[in-house]
């Protein structure tokens, strides 16, 4: 982290909501689809954020994906399940749009 940044986060504290919207009003958002890797770092987070949602009556559609890692979509080109994961992410907004 940059000294600038970590110096406006030390300002701001770890419950501003641009730093973790979690703790955020979270009613009204749109759909939301959460990938995550089982190896993922931030997997916690993720199933946090599954369960802060779906509270504040919001439909949320949590995958964790088997052995992948923070950001495996990006190896897409040599990882097939990065290429899965981009083809659900893009098949979520048409499924979610006709219901």
């Amino acid at each position: 982290m940059s000294p600038d940044l970590r110096k406006r986060f030390e300002q701001v504290g770890e419950t501003a909501l641009y730093v973790a919207p979690i703790y955020a009003d979270l009613k009204g958002l749109a759909p939301l689809l959460i990938q995550v890797g089982a190896a993922e770092t931030l997997l916690d987070d993720a199933i946090r954020l599954a369960k802060a949602v779906g509270a504040a009556d919001v439909r949320v559609d949590l995958q964790i994906w088997p052995e992948m890692v923070h950001v495996w979509h990006m190896f897409h080109p040599e990882l097939k399940a990065g290429k899965r994961a981009i083809q659900a992410g893009g098949d979520y907004i048409p499924a979610i749009m006709a219901r």
